[in-house]
């Protein structure tokens, strides 16, 4: 084999073939959080690259949050400089939101970012939605009548008359 095969022959063993199903990260976030109403709480974004691959700490990284009317998100964008560790090669993001109404919400989220291999890097713009679900508080009876009590009378019930004999 001469020289030169040999070094084509390493050099493509060295290459990783790019798939179509591999994005070369992975968003680590939940599918779905429950928060009780009117309480905050935060929802956690991890950008994970793949090996032999990073996320660019000098190119631009967005994260862009978007609630539906029973959320309140504070805020809508954070940047690199916003992660839990802004130089961590995993950015971990807590995006902040607050309930306003019971029931099942979606937060929308947008992330852009560079994935970087060893000699190129690609812009990536991934979506995930997470559901929010919002439980109604439990009823306590205990707290406004005591079991015990006699029930009280109908709205409607008006006066009682008595009928004088006949």
């Amino acid at each position: 084999m001469s020289r030169v095969a040999a070094v084509a022959l390493i050099a493509a063993a060295a290459c990783t073939v790019a798939r179509a199903d591999d994005p070369g990260f992975e968003l680590r976030l939940v599918d779905e959080q429950v928060v009780e109403p009117g309480a905050a709480a935060a929802v956690s974004v991890t950008i994970v690259p793949a090996t032999g691959r990073s996320v660019s700490v000098p190119a631009p990284l967005r994260l862009e949050a978007t609630g539906d009317d029973g959320l309140i998100v504070p805020r809508r964008r954070y940047q690199r400089r916003d992660a839990a560790d802004p130089a961590a090669e995993a950015p971990r993001f807590d995006v902040k939101i607050k309930a306003k109404t019971i029931g099942e919400h979606a937060l929308a989220l947008e992330l852009r970012f560079w994935l970087c291999a060893v000699r190129t890097c690609r812009p990536v713009v991934a979506r995930r939605t997470v559901t929010i679900r919002v439980p109604a508080p439990p009823i306590d009876a205990g707290v406004d009548a005591p079991i015990d009590a006699p029930p009280a009378p109908p709205i409607d019930a008006g006066r009682s008359r008595r009928r004088s004999g006949p």
